[in-house]
Parts: C-alpha cells; sequence; structure tokens
C-alpha cells in the first residue's frame, strides 16, 4: 500500500465539514455522517454547536482509460434480425381485413333455448 492513499475496499465514504470547510472526520456510513450533523445542531452547550456539513467521496479512477466511442459493426453470421412488419411466419395465420364495416363481425350463434 502506497503511503498516504486510501485503500480502495474503504471506498466510498463520507467527509465531514465544519463551518470554515475543513475536515471534521470521516465516516464508513452515510448514516452516521447524517447523526453527527444532526447531534451537533442540537447541542446541549451553545458554544459546543457546530454548523457541519458532509459530502460522500468516491474511489477515484487510477490509470484507467475509459473508450467511450462507439464504432457501428455489422451483424455477426448467423445472427437474424426481426421480420418485417408484414411478413408473416409460416405457422401464422392470415388474419381477414374488413374492408367494409357493414359486415358483421360475429357469426350468429347456432344455440337453441333448453327448457328444464
Amino acid at each position: 500500500m502506497i503511503k498516504g492513499r486510501i485503500p480502495l475496499h474503504m471506498y466510498p465514504f463520507y467527509r465531514v465539514y465544519d463551518e470554515k470547510g475543513n475536515q471534521y472526520c470521516d465516516c464508513g456510513w452515510e448514516k452516521h455522517a447524517q447523526d453527527l450533523v444532526v447531534l451537533n445542531q442540537n447541542c446541549s452547550i451553545v458554544a459546543d454547536r457546530k454548523k457541519l456539513t458532509y459530502k460522500k467521496i468516491n474511489a477515484p479512477i487510477l490509470d484507467q482509460t475509459i473508450d467511450v466511442t462507439a464504432t457501428g459493426q455489422e451483424q455477426l453470421g448467423g445472427q437474424q434480425g426481426l421480420p418485417q412488419a408484414k411478413e408473416r411466419l409460416p405457422f401464422e395465420p392470415v388474419e381477414n381485413v374488413l374492408t367494409d364495416t357493414s359486415e358483421e363481425l360475429l357469426e350468429p350463434s347456432h344455440a337453441q333455448e333448453m327448457e328444464f
């Protein structure tokens, strides 16, 4: 470990600052940093009250180059895209399209009434 560096497994952490912007302390959990801020605002001794703030410190990105450019590539062999919108697969039934709105949508029922 290099002296003066925080190990990567310690990130993220929360750094608490006083009203002048000086580091007050570091907290491993955000809840602890929030509690510290609230406790210092409500301190029973007025002279000891401090207006603290905190900030999340994420791990630095060290010696990494991230390429964000995207280049278009053709499809690999064996890949197929989706079929065209009007193409039908062989097993799909062809739906009847109504051209006249006067046609009946449902056939009349052939059920007979039963008497009990």
